[in-house]
């Protein structure tokens, strides 16, 4: 019997070890580097000097424009959250009940848009938010403006472009949670006096919870992440912190750059452990009160 639970016990390890190993190796040791460059000092000669220093966390919290700039990421985040659950949540219900074979189709249908790429897409949106495009175009036409809106460069584009991006995550997220409710469930508040308001609050969205925290932070993720998006539709005029990030990595800035991707990470963080806090998922899991 030992014997036996020994070999288990190594052919597990052997199993674990090599992708353990890649972890190790491609993610947590670069990151651990990077943290350490983030207290160095920035060289005019070198990537960095081997100087350690606060200097770098103290500009990016304490400067007014990288708090503008930290402010107006939180804002775009929040309310591309807000427009992916109320746009994803009642399509997520009309998903969930549809029949197992057209909810496979359905499902394949959101997935269908995640196939193209998201530089496309934001090139798409430039052909239709530009001076020239295809709205301003036709609210010329109608004579309903005299000269063309901006429309990109703004908070609105950034918002549009990654909510068509984002949303079908928020969907499938959702779709899946509410589709493993059992009936009865509601069927028995129902029969208790339960109207559906009162239904969808003690009962569906509550049970539904792990999805809707799932989704919310796989969205808020990718949200903070989508540089090309960002960049695109933005513009110079409308920067999030991902796109200083870039900016101080191209001016060979490197301790600035990874004290500004440490903070976006604590952001990430932060707002993830919000997001489980509030909808507390493991009372459905099952692992807590």
């Amino acid at each position: 019997m030992r014997a036996r639970l020994s070999r288990g016990r190594s052919l597990l390890w052997a199993l674990l070890l090599p992708p353990l190993l890649v972890v190790l190796a491609l993610f947590v040791a670069p990151l651990l580097f990077l943290f350490y460059v983030s207290f160095m000092s920035p060289s005019q000669s070198e990537l960095f000097a081997h100087v350690a220093t606060l200097q770098n966390y103290v500009e990016v919290l304490s400067d007014e424009f990288y708090l503008l700039i930290i402010q107006r990421t939180l804002l775009a985040g929040a309310a591309i959250l807000a427009a992916c659950l109320l746009l994803g949540y009642p399509v997520a219900m009309v998903v969930a009940r549809m029949s197992p074979r057209w909810r496979l189709m359905m499902l394949m249908v959101l997935l269908f848009p995640l196939m193209v790429s998201n530089v496309v897409r934001a090139y798409g949106w430039l052909t239709i938010l530009g001076r020239e495009g295809v709205i301003n175009a036709a609210l010329m036409q109608l004579g309903w403006i005299p000269f063309p809106l901006r429309m990109l460069n703004t908070f609105e584009a950034v918002v549009l472009g990654l909510l068509t991006i984002l949303l079908p995550y928020m969907i499938i997220s959702i779709a899946n949670s509410l589709a493993q409710i059992d009936k009865s469930y509601e069927e028995a508040a129902q029969s208790l006096g339960a109207g559906p308001i009162r239904t969808f609050l003690h009962v569906t969205w509550p049970l539904s919870s792990p999805g809707v925290a799932a989704g919310l932070a796989l969205v808020f993720f990718l949200t903070l992440s989508a540089y090309v998006t960002i960049t695109l539709l933005g513009g110079p005029r409308y920067k999030l912190l991902v796109s200083l990030v870039y900016d101080s990595v191209t001016t060979l800035q490197w301790p600035r750059a990874a004290a500004l991707s440490f903070v976006l990470l604590a952001i990430a963080l932060a707002v993830g452990a919000a997001i489980q806090a509030a909808l507390r998922p493991q009372r459905v899991q099952g692992r807590g009160a």
